[in-house]
């Protein structure tokens, strides 16, 4: 447990609206409400720690699969300019699971260590875009491949839980007495941590809901990455970019 540290911790929407955002894709409780999710967002998260940038998942940027998806991209290169002059230098990328929305950018930082579940990579290797095969493929930096859990640079808690895909993770580290946990999609809001609400469309139900019991019952600071709240609940220090941290 460290009770200081000199952490900086930002989310960063980059896309909003999905046509499948549905409250009973969500929230289990609410099975056959095909209601949308009102401002259904898309995040990333960015640390600096110990003088380095670590990347929580990636994001996408093909505007016809976005198109297809019933996402908006938004332009934030402008707010991250005005924030950090420009984008830092990722040292490290946590990659929660691989589905299109959390891994498709990947190849924009070829020399990032490559940190994920071993089925993530198989899955990439097999199903992924070209670009996300092709950086798998370089040999620029180490790729780390967790089979369960490991703890990378003595504070990220990297943990396979396999409910809401087969290589679902999630990311966490304790600062004091609050744990903060980046939810790859084992939770899509806060709400569903807060509330103890598993999600509703799961790959594996039991394991989500161990998974979301486990962290509800500690109390856990969940950091989602369709959540639009994330924007109003944190410092929020451009139309699209909080820093938590």
């Amino acid at each position: 447990m460290l009770e200081e540290v000199n952490m900086k911790l930002y989310g960063i929407r980059f896309a909003k609206g999905f046509q499948y955002g549905t409250k009973e894709t969500v929230f289990r409780t609410w099975k056959g409400n095909s209601e949308l999710i009102p401002d259904f967002s898309f995040f990333y998260y960015l640390a600096e720690f110990e003088g380095k940038h670590f990347l929580i998942d990636t994001g996408f940027r093909d505007e016809q699969l976005a198109a297809d998806m019933g996402v908006t991209l938004l332009s934030v290169e402008r707010e991250i300019r005005q924030i950090f002059g420009s984008f830092p230098k990722i040292d490290t990328i946590f990659l929660t699971h691989g589905h299109w929305d959390h891994i498709n950018n990947i190849d924009l930082y070829p020399n990032a260590r490559l940190i994920m579940a071993k089925q993530t990579y198989e899955q990439a290797m097999s199903e992924g875009i070209a670009p996300v095969r092709e950086r798998l493929q370089e040999t620029k930096a180490p790729i780390s491949l967790v089979e369960e859990r490991e703890c990378f640079d003595d504070i990220f808690h990297f943990e396979v839980i396999g409910g809401h895909t087969p290589d679902s993770s999630v990311l966490y580290f304790q600062l004091g007495d609050d744990i903060y946990c980046f939810t790859g999609d084992e939770c899509y809001l806060c709400d569903n941590m807060e509330q103890n609400i598993p999600i509703g469309i799961s790959f594996c139900r039991e394991k989500n809901e161990m998974f979301m019991q486990k962290a509800h019952a500690k109390g856990w600071i969940s950091l989602p990455f369709h959540d639009a709240g994330i924007l109003e609940k944190y410092h929020r220090l451009t139309e699209n970019i909080v820093r938590i941290l």
